[in-house]
Formats: C-alpha cells, sequence, structure tokens
C-alpha cells in the first residue's frame, strides 16, 4: 500500500483542484483586489517618497537619540547653500543680494536666511559682535567721513548727491582741511556708486544697494568678512533653512526657481544649490526616475526573453499580467506595513519584476513538457504544480527568506527593505499560483513550443561536456576560485555617500567645490553644552583636538568682558547723533537733469587733476599718485554712465530711480540700526538675531550649540572616522553629520553583513526541511558558495567595491541562488539523473536567472551610482550562481551518482491524481 502523500502534496494538489473546479472564486476576487490595491497605493493613504537619510536608522540607537534631541532642541539644522562662483567679486556680490532678498520676502517658505554679515541683520547688539578694535576703526572712519557723511545725509536723490559733491568741489580750498580730506577719501566711494549706476541700468530686476562699504570704500578684504565667502572670495554663499523639515522638498524646488530666476539678472556666474536638505532631495528623486525606467525596461526584457525562449506569445503575456497584479498587491502592502518608500527600499519593483516572473517560467516551462509527453491539459497542470510547485514554494520562501532575514537586523532602512521586498515575494506568488493556471487553461496558445529531438540532442552534446568530465569541471571550477581569490584584497566597501550620486550632480559638484575650496570642512559636529561655562571649556578643549579647524560658538560673545566694547558703542552713537538723513526721493529720475550734474562733475575732476599736475611741477605726478588714479577712474566711471543714460533716457530713469531708492534706503536703514545700538547691557542670549539664535542657543534657553568643524574633508571615511573619535574623547555625545555619516555607513554595512548570516541559516533551514538531507542542503548551497567567490572576484579584477547600495548583494544573491540548485535537486530526486538541460527544468533554471539579471541588470541604466553599482554586482552575482548551477553542481551529481550515494525524494501519488482528474468539470 501506498503511504499517503505528504502535506505539501496534498495542498498543492488541493489548490490545482479547486482553481479547476472554482475559477470565477479566483478571477474576479484578484481583480476587485488589483483595483483596491491601486487606490490603495496611490490615492488612499498613498505611498509616499521619504527623503530623509536620518528616518532610515533606528531611534533605539544611542548616538541617533543624541542626534534626535538635538533635532528637538535646536531649530537651525539642514541649511540650503546657494554657491555663487565668479572671478568677479562685484557679480558675486550682486548675485547674493538679490537671491538673499527674494528668500526674506517668502517666509512661508524660508527662514534664517543668511547671506551678510552687515549690522542691519544682526540685531540691536550688532557691534557687540565686532572686535574692540574694529569698533575703534569704524569710529574713526565715521570721524574722518563725517563732512562726506553729512552731504549724504541732506541728499534726495543721485542728482542731488552729486549736485551736494560738486558744491564741496566748488568751495574747496588749495590748502588741506578736513573738508578737502573727506572729499579726497570719498571719491572710491562715489566710484562705486557711479560705476553701480550703469551696472543697474544694464541688468534686469530690482538693483541691490552698493551698501555701506560703498561709501567708506571698506575694499576687497572688509567685503569678504561682511559677506560668507570662500576662494579669496571666488565664491560667495547663501544659507537658509525651511520652515519645517516637511517644507524641505518645496523649499530646494522653490530655491532652484529663484537661483534661475536671479541668474537671468546676474549673468556670468556658476550658481549651484547643495547641502544636506538638496543631497538627499536630488537623491531620491534621481533614483525615482532611475527605477522608474529600470522597472519599466526589465518588464519589457523578461516579457521578451520569455517569449523568444519560448516561441510563443499568449502564456509568457498571461504570466506577466499575474506579475503585474503581484505588484500591485505589493505597492499596497508597502504602503499598509511601512507607508513609504526611502533610498533602499524604491529599487523593490525592478527586483520583484526579474524574481517575481521565475514562478511563472518554471510552471509554464513544465506544464508545456508535460503537454508534450501527451498528457491532457488538466492532467499537464497538477503535474505542473504538484511536482515544480514544490520547488516554486521552496525557492520563493528562501529568496523570500533572504530578504525578510533583513528585518532582523538594527537598521530601519533595512528592515523596511526586508519587510516590503520579502513580503511582496511572497504576495507575487499568489496570483503565479492561483490565477496563471486558470489562465493557462483558458483560451488558444498561438504557438505551442515544441522542442525537436535535434535541439534536446544538442543541449545533451553540450551538456555532456561537463556531465561526462565531473574531475576537469571540479578542477575549472577550483581555478576559477583561486583566481578570483587573487583579487579579493583589492574590494573593499566605499562608505563616501558623495560616490553613490549620480555623476556631475550639480549638488555634488559644488559640495566638493566648498570642501576644496575651504581651509576647513563644511560639515560640522554638534555638542551642547549645559551652562555658557560648560560651553566655554567645552570649545577651550575641542580647540586644541588636532583634528578640529575651528568651534563656532556664542559663548564667548555672550561671557566676555564688553565693558570697553559699550564704551565704544556710545562714542559711535553719539558720532552719529547730529546726523538726519532726508526723506528718498521715489519719482522718476530727470535723466537730463542728473546727465547735466554728472557733466559738471567731469568738469571738477578735470580741473583737479589739472591743478595735481601744476602741482607737481608738470612731471606726471609722482607725488599723489593713488589720488590721481581715483580722479581718472571716477571720471571715466561718469563718462560710461552718461552713454548708458541718454540711449533710451524712459527706462533709464525707472531703473536709476530703483538703484537710487535701494541705495539711500539702505544707507539709511543702516545708519539708524547703528544709532539704535543698545549700549546699556552686555550681549545676552536673548539678544541675539533669529538666525543665531536659533543656531546656537535652544528653545528652552537653556542649552548651549558648539559647531565643531573639521580640518579634513569627512566624506572620506578615514578622515571621519579619526575626527569623530577625537571630538569623542572630549565630548562623548557629540552628534551632526560626521557622527551620523560614521554610524549610519557602519551600521549599514554590518546589518546587511549580519542579514546574510541570518540569511544563509534561515535558508539552510527551508532547504533541510524541503528535502530532509543534510548532504541536499550543501549541494543546495553549493552554487550559492562558488558563484559568489566568483563574483567577488569579478568585482576585484574590474575595481568594483562594495557601497551602502551594492552591499544588499550578500545577502540576495544566497537566497536567489539558491533557488537553481533546489530545482535541479527536486528534478534529480524525480529522475534519479544528473541530465538537466535535456528537461524543462534546465530551460526554465537558465531562463529564470536571465530574468533575474535583466531586473536587476536593469539597474544598470541609473545615473544614480550606487543603484547602478547594485545592478551591476547582482546581475553578476546571479550569472555566476546560475552557471555554477548548470555545469557544477550536475557534474558533481553525476560523480556522486558513480560513487553509490543515491537521494530520493517521495514523489505524489500518481494514483491519487489520476483518480480525480477526469471527473470533475470546471463551473
Amino acid at each position: 500500500m501506498q503511504s499517503p502523500d505528504s502535506t505539501a502534496v496534498r495542498v498543492l494538489r488541493w489548490l490545482s483542484n479547486t482553481v479547476y473546479r472554482y475559477p470565477r472564486l479566483y478571477f474576479y476576487p484578484q481583480l476587485l483586489l488589483f483595483v483596491v490595491s491601486i487606490f490603495v497605493a496611490t490615492v488612499k493613504p498613498r505611498l509616499e517618497f521619504d527623503t530623509s537619510r536620518d528616518n532610515l536608522v533606528g531611534a533605539d540607537k544611542e548616538y541617533h537619540k543624541n542626534y534626535l534631541r538635538y533635532k528637538k532642541e535646536f531649530i537651525a539644522q539642514d541649511e540650503l547653500v546657494a554657491v555663487v562662483e565668479s572671478e568677479n567679486m562685484e557679480k558675486n556680490r550682486q548675485f547674493v543680494e538679490r537671491l538673499g532678498a527674494r528668500l526674506q520676502a517668502e517666509t512661508d517658505i524660508f527662514t534664517d536666511v543668511i547671506y551678510n554679515n552687515d549690522v542691519t541683520m544682526l540685531g540691536n547688539k550688532a557691534l557687540l559682535f565686532f572686535p574692540e578694535q574694529d569698533l575703534r576703526d569704524l569710529l574713526q572712519t565715521l570721524r574722518d567721513y563725517r563732512p562726506f557723511i553729512q552731504n549724504f545725509s541732506r541728499a534726495t536723490n543721485l542728482n542731488s548727491l552729486f549736485r551736494l559733491v560738486n558744491q564741496q568741489f566748488r568751495t574747496a580750498k588749495r590748502e588741506e582741511n578736513a573738508e578737502n580730506e573727506s572729499l579726497v577719501k570719498a571719491l572710491p566711494a562715489l566710484e562705486r556708486i557711479v560705476t553701480q549706476s550703469t551696472d543697474s541700468l544694464q541688468r534686469p530686476g530690482n538693483p541691490p544697494s552698493p551698501g555701506l562699504t560703498a561709501l567708506f570704500n571698506a575694499g576687497k578684504e572688509a567685503e569678504q568678512q561682511i559677506y560668507v565667502t570662500f576662494a579669496d572670495g571666488r565664491i560667495y554663499i547663501v544659507t537658509a533653512r525651511s520652515r519645517s523639515d516637511d517644507l524641505n522638498d518645496q523649499a530646494v524646488q522653490r530655491l532652484r526657481e529663484l537661483v534661475a530666476r536671479t541668474k537671468a539678472e546676474v549673468p556670468g556666474v556658476n550658481v549651484g544649490v547643495t547641502g544636506e536638505p538638496v543631497l538627499e532631495f536630488d537623491e531620491m528623486a534621481q533614483s525615482q526616475r532611475d527605477t522608474a525606467l529600470a522597472s519599466i525596461v526589465s518588464l519589457v526584457l523578461v516579457a521578451l526573453i520569455f517569449i523568444y525562449g519560448y516561441n510563443e506569445t499568449g502564456r509568457p503575456i498571461k504570466a506577466t499580467i499575474c506579475l503585474l497584479l503581484g505588484l500591485a498587491y505589493t505597492l499596497a502592502f508597502a504602503t499598509l506595513s511601512v507607508g513609504h518608500l526611502n533610498i533602499l527600499t524604491i529599487t523593490f519593483v525592478p527586483m520583484l519584476i526579474g524574481l517575481a516572473i521565475d514562478f511563472g517560467v518554471h510552471l509554464i516551462t513544465r506544464y508545456e513538457e508535460e503537454l508534450r509527453r501527451g498528457k491532457a491539459e488538466r492532467q499537464a497542470l497538477d503535474k505542473a504544480m504538484t511536482y515544480t510547485g514544490q520547488g516554486i514554494f521552496t525557492g520563493a520562501f528562501t529568496t523570500a527568506g533572504a530578504f525578510l532575514a533583513m528585518a532582523l537586523t538594527d537598521f530601519k532602512g533595512i528592515r523596511e527593505m526586508g519587510i516590503i521586498s520579502g513580503g511582496g515575494l511572497m504576495i507575487c506568488l499568489v496570483p503565479m499560483m492561483t490565477l496563471l493556471p486558470l489562465l493557462l487553461l483558458r483560451g488558444r496558445q498561438n504557438v505551442l513550443d515544441h522542442t525537436f529531438p535535434q535541439e534536446i540532442e544538442k543541449r545533451a552534446r553540450v551538456e555532456k561536456l561537463w556531465l561526462e568530465r565531473p574531475l576537469l569541471v571540479s578542477a575549472i571550477t577550483a581555478a576559477l576560485c583561486a583566481v578570483s581569490f587573487v583579487k579579493f584584497h583589492r574590494v573593499h566597501f566605499d562608505y563616501n555617500l558623495l560616490h553613490m550620486q549620480s555623476k556631475g550632480l550639480p549638488a555634488v559638484v559644488y559640495e566638493e567645490k566648498l570642501i576644496k575650496s575651504a581651509d576647513k570642512s563644511v560639515l560640522y559636529c554638534a555638542v551642547i553644552a549645559k551652562s555658557l561655562a560648560e560651553a566655554l571649556e567645552l570649545e577651550a578643549r575641542i580647540t586644541n583636538l588636532p583634528a578640529v579647524a575651528s568651534v563656532d560658538s556664542m559663548a564667548r560673545y555672550l561671557t566676555e568682558d564688553q565693558t570697553r566694547k559699550l564704551e565704544l558703542v556710545g562714542e559711535i552713537k553719539k558720532e552719529l547723533e547730529p546726523i538726519r538723513f532726508a526723506k528718498t526721493d521715489r519719482e522718476p529720475v530727470n535723466i537730463a537733469e542728473l546727465s547735466r550734474t554728472l557733466w559738471i562733475l567731469h568738469g571738477y575732476l578735470g580741473l583737479a587733476l589739472d591743478e595735481l599736475e601744476k602741482d607737481n611741477g608738470g612731471n606726471g605726478g609722482v607725488e599723489n599718485k593713488e589720488l590721481r588714479e581715483n580722479l581718472k577712474s571716477l571720471r571715466h566711471s561718469i563718462e560710461q554712465l552718461r552713454q548708458g543714460m541718454l540711449p533710451d533716457p524712459a527706462r533709464a530713469s525707472v531703473k536709476l530711480a530703483s538703484f537710487q531708492q535701494a541705495l539711500f534706503d539702505d544707507i539709511r536703514q543702516t545708519f539708524d540700526a547703528l544709532k539704535r545700538q543698545d549700549n546699556r547691557d552686555r550681549l545676552r542670549a536673548e539678544d541675539l538675531p533669529p538666525a543665531l539664535r536659533n543656531r546656537f542657543v535652544s528653545k528652552s534657553g537653556q542649552l548651549y550649540l558648539l559647531q565643531v568643524y573639521p580640518k579634513e574633508d569627512v566624506w572620506q571615511r578615514d578622515k571621519q572616522e579619526e575626527f569623530v573619535r577625537q571630538l569623542r574623547t572630549v565630548a562623548p555625545n557629540a552628534t551632526g553629520t560626521p557622527v551620523q555619516l560614521y554610524e549610519y555607513t557602519t551600521l549599514l554595512k554590518d546589518s546587511y553583513v549580519q542579514a546574510a548570516w541570518y540569511s544563509l541559516a534561515a535558508i539552510a533551514i527551508l532547504v533541510f526541511i524541503h528535502f530532509r538531507s543534510l548532504m541536499c542542503v550543501i549541494l543546495a548551497l553549493l552554487p550559492v558558495g562558488i558563484g559568489t567567490v566568483w563574483m567577488v572576484g569579478f568585482m576585484g579584477w574590474f575595481d568594483i567595491s562594495f557601497n551602502p547600495a551594492n552591499i544588499m548583494t550578500l545577502p540576495l544573491v544566497i537566497g536567489i541562488g539558491v533557488t537553481s540548485g533546489i530545482h535541479i535537486l527536486n528534478r534529480y530526486a524525480e529522475e534519479h539523473t544528473p541530465s538537466i538541460l535535456t528537461k524543462s527544468t534546465g530551460k526554465a533554471v537558465f531562463v529564470s536567472a536571465l530574468n533575474t539579471i535583466v531586473g536587476f541588470g536593469s539597474l544598470v541604466l541609473a545615473k544614480h551610482q550606487g543603484i547602478a553599482s547594485l545592478g551591476y554586482v547582482m546581475a553578476v552575482g546571479t550569472a555566476t550562481c546560475m552557471i555554477a548551477a548548470l555545469t557544477f553542481l550536475p557534474a558533481v551529481l553525476n560523480l556522486l551518482s558513480h560513487r553509490g550515494w543515491k537521494f530520493a525524494k517521495k514523489k505524489p501519488s500518481d494514483d491519487n491524481a489520476q483518480s480525480t482528474l477526469g471527473r470533475e468539470e470546471p463551473r
């Protein structure tokens, strides 16, 4: 009496029978589920994209708890940075002034905009931020320029300003006096005003004011102190942040729009946007485009491979339809279980396309083999589902197990990857094992894959090359492994996340420009002090660390003795007290009058030059050379302004009106801010302007932040590790981007390695349960081990490193590679022959591997270097495991068979199957 079938066989046979008898029960509910899944994933609650790299790490880690506390207490992090680059400092200044004004105007999106350090931005205690010597210099400058400033204060527009200058020239005396000295010192300021008046005629948009430096002729060095600059003034930057983290994406897009608008007004500069939010936004956006393209390409290619490999279209298209249903179910599952996709999980669709189609490949291949053997459709389907179905389910469990093993790791992003992809693979199995059998029994197949005897003989001859020479195959396999081992040492883990971004991505390019142009890294660590005294102590200790370039903190301003500064501020206010500015003229400029006034000034300048020539005896002016050059330069600037005004007086009138309003309003506001400076008491935390208070003082006002900048580029792992190590000797709870990067990449790498071991253990258990043989476990994993060695060797020979994206290969190649061994061992147990290529199983293994290669290989089209590298490595790993499975494993089975090893897995009872076939009609 034959022993009863196993539980798996009975379940599969029951499934085959119910699909045949109750087709509507499997068709209409799945059609409804498909519609519901699309609705859930796209409408409500909808699958979102999470661009934040911070959310990839679980909150249970101590270093991440520190980071979350920092984010909660201090408002200003994750800055958006606009980088402006040119050799012309004035163009750079023009750009940042215009862009900064636009950002400040959009308070619903942006806050904490910083592009200069003038007194109007620093508040009523602004002067207390300046060194004592700078305050002395400012006081002396105000005294030196007093006559000119008084004249300027009476002017209401450009015409009245230059009339006052003409009057000063007209009344100037030959002997030296204070007014003459003031006029001479003001010549460069006048030239700058004239020059920028001309510039305003040529540029669209509202012109910015030349600023206080135009009056005081601060020069290049002082201007670099006023603006945030790098590379000796060649690079200016504007920083801002979004109102909230939820607005980051909107802020990035809006900033780019404002940059584009400003570029139209100030051409001839290179401008890019960077910063952590920008890098994350660009990375996710590029990943979305890349995976969408990869998904389409992989879906089309796997369908074409299926069609070409089987010389038919009907059944491959039916399998593809079932695949699409499975993907829709998976999208809904991802929406309900996780709710979002991140930079890791976004690649799951092209991966599942290459993996889930394999279920259909194996089922259809066995089904057609049984049809060719003369079985009826019903009997062929039953045998395919009960015999091959066992391998399909075990293969699905092992591959899903490789993904689900990721859910056991400590890295939140990897856990989500395991849940979505592992669960999705099992979900895709449902339509493949229920709807596909139903579709196979319906409709006509246009062309059947008739395998002619000569084709089978050809495959048999090819297979004999290794089946009859198992020792030679083993030697070749060992040699290839040895060649692979030679280059193992060249394969390392690249921790630098910038290397994963798209080549030439502007955000990365400008991030690297800042890194190269600054004398310190642009990334900083955050150290939190509980008091000002602790902040001062920490600053002193941290500054002495070799890896630290500088420390930014408000502690020294909030604790220093400011007695003398307060006295100087009082003197400055006293010096400015008599000065009252006239109301700015808001009317269009009278071009004719301004032109006449400028022409008169041009004449006075000529007379002054003649006087200098006379005083120096006509020798060309060895003395007063600087003065002579200033006079000539101002005359030339006036000529250019008049030439720019006269061709289109109406337009010039409007443009110059805008410029003079900006100039006079800015100067008046600056002097008003200076006169309002509070010198009653020292600087306190509440006196800080919002942009600084949000950065350096907590919401509660009890904590103080130190921004610690490293000397070296901390995107590089060794520099990053050394900086974090040194800083933690002083501040163990230090946080910020360098610490996050260090811990993030370390945890990610360790988690994938951990997942690989979990995957190996889970797969070994599943294979043992399936075959009930330890030897079969070893044999099933043999192609995986050899294929992995070859894959790593390939990476070494072609200088491909592991990185935070392609390290996913480690667990996946185990789960994916073992399925080929399972199907081959299943067929060997069924027919007791190692020959595989002459059977449908061999062809299915080959086509399935090609589909998986295409699914992952489609990722090589990605511009995101991390995703592309995942495609390369997984495609190679799948190919090497497939080659080892189709060549080395059959050769080993043949060798073991000759040595007397036998393995027979209990077959399903054909009598039980036949007893139910032919009697049941579908309903």
